[in-house]
């Protein structure tokens, strides 16, 4: 087999063969690796025979978006659609919203069609004899924070939504506290609230309970459903009573940590108590009932599709504990739209209804929660985290078996996170699938993601543009770079933000392609600036020198608070013979000279356990930053050590479980709190 035609083939695939470490040395990425990729591509590179067809398939060029008979443009550039069509033809349009349009078709090259450029964004439609073409018009750029603002700076606040406190959470954190953090920031002056992923995880299995590794990203975790949000609050006490829940809700609230296993079991427990309450023959659901009838009858298929997966999960764990992934079911069950699955949904039809009606609260809680936001004077409100990818073994992989890559696992290469890389256990979509499909998975991830929020944060923002991807079972090392459609996505990403009007954040920490955070400047794309990566090997970054366009931030969830740093709680002994303690030493000095210089602090520097004399310097820092909006980490805005999510470990570390002291909609009443979201911005005026 020839190693040189492997490696052509990579390239024409997408697959880059070698990349390039931290330290800057070069790496190749191996035969093996390369021929499991493009396997998972669809271009099998086993044989000789297999590479010469797929080579042939390749250079072919198949029209990809001929086929799926959708392509994008952007507003104000002609269009060429892969379809023949003479010039000054009549061609009939629908445009976005309904209006009927009829224009003629331009000197296009060879032959193709070639329309005037659109002048206002959406998903236009050329009608043809041979079938309708859809174009997704995007506008220049995304909605940004000026846009909203008036082009004035603001800020806002990122939290974990388990962390949260409210009264009857039940020791999980959920809408309620996210609508009542939101209230209270607001009347500070807050425009927004990041909050942590939504996304759908397991409930038949409450010890995966990562935000990150989601079973799908379509729909929602019911565990933060708000009741109070759609059902009467005396009906929740009365089913509460009535199934003796109280004295275990009011225990597991008490903890520092979420218990998962005992307290998703206990809210799943209150959950199917109130649908039961609900559906009750004697009327005291009362409008909530008839909503809930509407949510039922209008369910759409790939929602039903979810329900019935999770429903069909649990009786697969039942039988067998070790049946985690739907790969290892029997075979009839693999199989979403056949015979065996539609017996079973027939069969379970009140299980399937019950997670129908889990995922209508959740909705429901999330829609007020942002309501909430806006109600209190917020220009963006919520924030949405999109997840990079979703589990292999979970409901989106296994409804939607042609959209993902089967056998790859996305990660990183090393970086300063990981010295040995990561590889994350989620798959993603394959870039030819989402060509081949018209882009649909992605444009309905990206809406399930905005339906209820004012801006959305997307994790590891370069998945746009290109992705590390590990054959499974392979070591981080043995990944490479795969590309992605990143002009088509980035339109899609643009014309989803202007149909929702929501802003868009974008991940852009760790190991990045030359020029990329250009790119995301020039789409409209809000970067992270984090205070501690902002230094050279000189010092600090000035503030006034930072990105306008990017988001300022102290920290984020992946990295120890600011007061932690500042205390060392994050070192522990290591026996690698480095001076880590006298490292961290030396880094206090250079920060807070850099604190200093900036004229946001003076006097001594302080102790490692004085940590509020540095929170408050380190909040200053990016209030001095000229980045049009700042979040603020509500572990910086409190000063507490509590790191989030310790990357690199799992049960190592009690990552995705701590708990803030004292209910959310009181956190904020400290003096020292209130001075520190002062330096950010002024309160709201009342009214």
């Amino acid at each position: 087999m020839s190693d040189d035609i492997l490696r052509q083939l990579a390239v024409k695939a997408g697959i880059a063969p070698r990349w390039t470490e931290q330290n800057g040395a070069e790496r190749e990425v191996s035969a093996e690796s390369l021929r499991f990729i493009l396997k998972a591509l669809g271009l099998p590179a086993g044989t000789d025979a297999d590479l010469r067809q797929s080579l042939a398939t390749v250079e072919a060029g198949a029209n990809l978006s001929a086929q799926s008979r959708f392509t994008t443009a952007r507003t104000g550039q002609t269009v060429v659609l892969p379809v023949a069509a003479q010039a000054r033809s009549p061609v009939e349009l629908t445009l976005d919203g309904g209006t009927r349009r009829t224009v003629r078709s331009e000197e296009g090259y060879d032959g193709s069609l070639t329309l005037p450029a659109f002048d206002r964004p959406g998903y236009h439609t050329v009608h043809r004899d041979d079938g309708d073409f859809i174009i997704a018009t995007a506008p220049e750029r995304c909605i940004t924070f000026a846009d909203l603002n008036g082009g004035r700076a603001g800020f806002g606040l990122a939290a974990q939504i388990y962390s949260l406190r409210s009264p009857q959470d039940g020791g999980i954190g959920n809408f309620a506290g996210v609508a009542a953090l939101a209230r209270k920031a607001a009347a500070h002056g807050a425009d927004a609230l990041a909050i942590s992923p939504v996304h759908a995880l397991y409930g038949a299995s409450p010890e995966h309970f990562s935000p990150y590794s989601p079973s799908t990203r379509l729909f929602y975790n019911p565990l933060h459903a708000d009741p109070t949000a759609v059902l009467p609050e005396a009906l929740l006490r009365e089913v509460i009573a009535r199934e003796g829940l109280g004295e275990e809700m009011d225990r597991l609230a008490t903890l520092r940590q979420i218990d998962w296993p005992a307290a998703t079991i206990l809210r799943q427990r209150l959950l199917r108590a109130l649908f039961e309450a609900l559906r009750a023959p004697d009327g005291s659901g009362g409008q909530a009932r008839a909503a809930l009838d509407r949510a039922l009858a209008e369910a759409t298929p790939l929602l039903r599709s979810h329900a019935v997966f999770e429903v069909l999960h649990a009786a697969q764990l039942r039988r067998d504990p070790r049946a985690w992934s739907w790969r290892s079911w029997e075979a009839p069950f693999r199989d979403p739209d056949g015979p065996a699955v539609a017996a079973f949904a027939a069969e379970h039809a009140t299980e399937v209804e019950y997670q129908i009606f889990l995922q209508w609260l959740t909705a429901c809680s999330y829609g007020a929660a942002q309501s909430a936001c806006r109600e209190a004077g917020m220009k963006v409100g919520l924030i949405a985290d999109l997840a990079i990818g979703m589990d292999a073994s979970g409901s989106h992989a296994w409804s939607r078996q042609h959209e993902v890559l089967g056998g790859l696992s996305v990660g990183a290469p090393p970086d300063y996170y990981s010295a040995e890389g990561q590889s994350w256990g989620l798959t993603t979509f394959s870039p030819r699938g989402l060509a081949a499909s018209g882009f649909a998975p992605f444009i309905e991830t990206l809406r399930a993601s905005l339906r209820h929020v004012g801006g959305i944060r997307i994790d590891h923002v370069m998945g746009l543009s290109r992705l590390w991807l590990v054959p499974e079972g392979a070591s981080a090392l043995d990944g490479a770079y795969v590309a992605f459609p990143s002009e088509t996505l980035f339109r899609l990403v643009a014309l989803e933000s202007w149909r929702h009007g929501a802003i868009v954040i974008g991940e852009d920490l760790g190991t990045l392609p030359d020029g990329f955070r250009d790119d995301l400047r020039r789409q409209g794309v809000a970067g992270l600036r984090v205070l501690r990566f902002e230094r050279t090997d000189h010092g600090y970054i000035a503030p006034e020198h930072w990105d306008a366009g990017a988001a300022a931030l102290t920290t984020t969830h992946d990295l120890v608070p600011t007061a932690g740093w500042w205390a060392g709680s994050d070192l522990e002994p290591t026996e690698d013979g480095v001076d880590h303690e006298g490292i961290r030493a030396w880094d206090r000095g250079v920060l807070w000279g850099a604190f200093e210089q900036a004229g946001v602090a003076e006097g001594e520097r302080p102790a490692p356990e004085d940590t509020d004399p540095v929170v408050d310097a380190a909040i200053r820092f990016i209030a001095r930053t000229p980045c049009t909006l700042k979040l603020l980490p509500i572990e910086d805005a409190l000063g507490i050590r509590t790191q989030p999510n310790v990357p690199g470990t799992t049960t190592e570390k009690p990552n995705w479980r701590h708990r803030l002291d004292g209910e959310a909609g009181s956190l904020l009443d400290d003096e020292r709190v209130k001075r520190r979201l002062a330096d950010l911005g002024p309160p709201r005026p009342e009214g």
